[in-house]
């Protein structure tokens, strides 16, 4: 009798088990699903660079052909200056950034301290800081002597991009100056404004990046070069250097600067995704078509067919 009363109340439970072992399956399907959507991937997502206008051209190049070959990543930039991006880096507001330094061994030591992940800096291009005037001004090259004499007097020939931008730090960095506290610096917007400006004041040299300008093809380029003309720099030998990809190449144009890709991210992300591609031989053949110098150069393939014809 006791046995059938265990038989019977057995078959009371019985759904209600196969009901909590079914529960516990779906969920073990969802968490492994969610689990499936959430791993991390080059191929699939969502990343944002922070970009300094003056490498406007040359990331947007990039991430076009990154995304026809994956089409299911999308990026999205915020252009801001470097310096600007810099502390974002450092307080991990961003994790990607395209800029014209690298991440020191202070700043990259902090990051990883208070992140636990370590952000690469990897060198993709060579550009240059360029000098500008109208097509107009009497204005035929730059000595370097005279543009620290006049950022250090501050009388307002000279305008830059931004005073916070990589163009600002290359040349101040380069003439081994620094701008105190207080002293004004004569700064526009962006590289568009300064451009303006010089082609309406004639006694006025411009500062902005090579890449705004280095693609000869593009039709809004072609207009640009209309209005204005590229001044070479006279160098402490009192020799012309032309901002040309060969003297960047050589390191004879003195205002040369590189251009880096910074990702913090754990795993083979996007961004690490990004920075093989942007390195790999596709990716520096863009760099090249983009007028800029690539750091990473390979030999061309010759086959030759020794067969008579």
């Amino acid at each position: 009798m006791a046995h059938l009363e265990l038989t019977e109340r057995s078959k009371q439970f019985a759904p209600k088990i196969f009901n909590f072992l079914g529960l516990i399956f779906l969920g073990l399907i969802v968490f492994s699903c969610k689990d499936k959507k959430e791993e991390i991937s080059h191929q699939r997502g969502e990343m944002t660079i922070w970009v300094d206008p003056a490498n406007k051209n040359l990331i947007e190049a990039l991430t076009d052909v990154y995304v026809m070959k994956f089409p299911e990543v999308k990026f999205k930039f915020v252009y801001e200056p470097e310096n600007i991006i810099l502390q974002n880096l450092i307080n991990s507001k961003a994790t990607a950034a395209f800029i014209n330094k690298p991440l020191s061994d202070q700043q990259t030591k902090y990051i990883y301290q208070q992140t636990t992940i370590e952000p690469r800096s990897t060198l993709l291009a060579y550009d240059a800081v360029i000098f500008i005037a109208g097509k107009e001004s009497s204005i035929e090259s730059v000595s370097i002597d005279d543009l620290k004499n006049s950022l250090l007097a501050n009388d307002n020939r000279f305008v830059f991009d931004d005073g916070n931008s990589g163009n600002f730090n290359t040349v101040t960095n380069i003439l081994k100056i620094e701008i105190q506290q207080g002293q004004k610096v004569r700064a526009l917007e962006n590289s568009q404004q300064v451009i303006e400006f010089v082609t309406q004041s004639t006694g006025t040299v411009g500062i902005i990046g090579m890449n705004v300008i280095s693609e000869k093809d593009n039709p809004e380029v072609k207009e640009i070069l209309s209005k204005i003309k590229v001044l070479p720099i006279k160098d402490s030998a009192n020799v012309l250097r032309e901002p040309t990809v060969e003297n960047i190449l050589e390191f004879n144009y003195p205002f040369f600067k590189g251009v880096y890709f910074i990702v913090s991210e754990p795993g083979f992300g996007i961004g690490s995704g990004f920075s093989r591609f942007a390195g790999s031989q596709q990716g520096q053949l863009i760099v090249g078509r983009e007028g800029l110098q690539p750091n990473f150069l390979y030999d061309r393939q010759v086959k030759i067919n020794n067969n008579p014809l």
